[in-house]
């Protein structure tokens, strides 16, 4: 299986996950995961995650790193966080 690691800065669960303490995220159903980054010359992508039924995200909020079982689907530039600055 497929595992994504990414620095982050920003992340955006939709309705289909549930929390488990502060590190734990489960699918509790398919389940979608966009996740900011930044680039080392600052520019902002966004990553679009489709999760399966299940699955668990881990996030290490100190070190701003999440644990995706799975590939990106869609990459776009900026950020396009419906929450976020945009």
């Amino acid at each position: 299986m497929t595992h994504t690691v990414l620095q982050f800065q920003l992340i955006e669960f939709d309705k289909s996950w549930a929390r488990a303490g502060s590190v734990l995220y489960t699918a509790i159903d398919k389940a979608q995961l966009v996740v900011v980054v930044e680039s080392i010359t600052g520019a902002k992508e966004t990553y679009l995650f489709e999760v399966a039924r299940g699955e668990i995200v881990l996030v290490s909020w100190n070190a701003n790193l999440v644990y995706i079982p799975g590939k990106c689907i869609k990459k776009e530039s900026g950020d396009k966080t419906v929450y976020g600055p945009g």
